[in-house]
């Protein structure tokens, strides 16, 4: 069994048909230097394929203090709709080593024919209540909330921004 020990759900609107978007080509192909420009706890990102031929994503933060590694998986992967889980790293503090259960969620949802909206959603889970109460002690939600609050709208611009060069791309 496994707790719920942080939840955040932020949206941002994005001014471009649905069909123009794909969330694993623009998450698998995020540049180190985009990841860090979409939030001040953003370290590294990069990604590699798995033996097995799957694509994964290596994310590196900070978060209220907090050092996380993680290492995300797709479980799906579909132009609209991306759901990676992570076995992350966490140092609390930077000190105290432990492995949580991250999943990373994006969702697009059409508000028009011409405009969609990113749902950027990230659950963090852990076996121990302990890390539930010491989540709830270092402020752990508030600091999810506001990191997820700054990335979001700048995902959305960047994922924009992506679709754009493809699209220049392959009108050239």
């Amino acid at each position: 069994m496994s707790y719920r020990i942080l939840n955040s759900v932020c949206e941002a609107s994005i001014d471009m048909p649905i069909q123009e978007l794909d969330l694993p080509d623009w998450v698998f192909n995020m540049s180190d230097k985009d990841y860090q420009a979409c939030s001040k706890g953003h370290i590294a990102a990069g990604s590699s394929i798995h033996p097995d031929g799957t694509q994964t994503s290596v994310n590196v933060e900070t978060l209220g203090g907090n050092m996380l590694v993680q290492h995300y998986v797709p479980e799906i992967a579909e132009a609209d709709h991306l759901k990676l889980v992570s076995q992350t790293d966490l140092w609390l503090f930077r000190v105290w080593y432990v492995c949580v259960k991250v999943t990373w969620e994006l969702k697009l949802v059409p508000t028009s024919d011409t405009t969609c909206e990113l749902q950027n959603s990230v659950v963090v889970e852990h076996k121990s209540i302990i890390m539930k109460i010491l989540s709830a002690l270092a402020l752990g939600g508030v600091f999810l909330r506001l990191h997820n609050r700054e990335e979001t709208p700048l995902f959305a611009e960047n994922l924009a921004q992506r679709a754009t060069q493809n699209r220049r791309t392959t009108q050239a």
